[in-house]
């Protein structure tokens, strides 16, 4: 009878590991060493491991989160994960609990990380962004916003972190990893914006539950984002997968799963309709823009590296000057666009 018996929790327990049930998936991390989907359970309190391939959610950790879990981020070997006022790291093979400190914040939502060392946190009630050092044991708070931040992404490349707000016609915000300054970098019409992340050509993809869409920006944000995927359900916490061919919504909605969008952009940048020649680059003055053939009733449009639009106007013909007009020394970008968002040529803008 104890073999029989013996026999009978082995296969209770196998049947446990794999009947696993999504509970409001509220966000998913790839784990690029392990090739694998990781999922925060909010309605459980519980990290999931998640197979696409099979349907079949195991445990990631035997560990229950009371108020969480929300933002989660692979740093180095430890899964972070926001839990109310504190952050929880685990160990990523074991699953083991390595790092717990409150930071007294008042609702962690969002989490990313800057790869190396330092985590960010956006406190969703307090309308905060804490830097986080685990390895240290300290943390600090970076800012205090306008409007509540929500999702957040490390953009070392412009020394910033982009986050979205929660709210009526919520913006795309950036926090300079400089000054702690917070300019905004798109403001929508739509509401409550979750998540945020990017792909390798440079696409935005944000989560609205204001009509419940993935949708895309421009690298440059210059432009009103594209609904590439519609009827979610409450979309949460989002990221991509290291092949960058996939990105992971987890749906905390009624239809309480998660979902891939798989239609991703390849091209670095929207290829130019017009040849274009610019001169001089760099420049210390203005700088001339020569087409191959005329265009007509286009708009041209001046940004910076951060995405703000400077200068717009209307133009028709075949040489365009970018006047300098006092701009300060650094790289800028041109885009010719037509009045139903084709870009007709896009080139960069180097002063020294």
């Amino acid at each position: 009878m104890k073999k029989i018996y013996c026999a009978f929790l082995v296969v209770m327990s196998i049947t446990t590991l794999h009947s696993q049930t999504f509970n409001s998936p509220e966000s998913v991390e790839y784990d690029n060493a392990n090739s694998r989907w990781i999922v925060g359970q909010n309605g459980s309190g519980a990290l999931h491991v998640y197979s696409p391939a099979s349907g079949t959610l195991t445990p990631f950790t035997s560990t229950v989160l009371s108020s969480g879990p929300h933002g989660i981020e692979i740093m180095g070997d430890t899964l972070y994960a926001c839990d109310g006022a504190s952050i929880k790291g685990f160990d990523l093979t074991t699953g083991i609990q390595v790092v717990n400190m409150n930071l007294g914040a008042s609702f962690l939502n969002g989490l990313t990380s800057d790869g190396v060392k330092y985590l960010f946190a956006t406190d969703f009630t307090s309308k905060r962004i804490y830097r986080v050092c685990p390895s240290a044991g300290t943390f600090n708070i970076m800012c205090t916003t306008t409007y509540t931040p929500n999702g957040i992404i490390y953009d070392g490349a412009n020394n910033r972190c982009v986050f979205v707000n929660w709210g009526a016609n919520a913006r795309v915000q950036a926090m300079s990893l400089a000054d702690s300054s917070v300019s905004t970098l798109y403001s929508t019409t739509t509401s409550n914006i979750d998540g945020i992340t990017r792909d390798a050509a440079g696409y935005w993809y944000i989560t609205t539950w204001g009509g419940t869409a993935l949708r895309r920006f421009d690298p440059a944000f210059s432009a009103s984002p594209v609904s590439v995927m519609t009827g979610l359900s409450n979309p949460a916490d989002i990221d991509i997968n290291a092949a960058g061919d996939s990105i992971g919504i987890p749906n905390s909605g009624n239809a309480n799963n998660v979902v891939f969008y798989t239609n991703i952009t390849t091209t670095v940048e929207e290829p130019s309709l017009v040849e274009t020649k610019v001169f001089p680059v760099p420049s210390t003055g203005d700088v001339n823009v020569n087409f191959a053939s005329p265009v007509n009733n286009v708009n041209a449009e001046l940004y910076d590296m951060s995405g703000k639009l400077l200068s717009t106007e209307k133009y028709s013909g075949t040489q365009y000057i970018v006047q300098r007009n006092g701009l300060s020394a650094g790289n800028y970008i041109i885009v010719f666009r037509t009045d139903d968002g084709v870009v007709m040529s896009r080139n960069e803008i180097i002063f020294e």
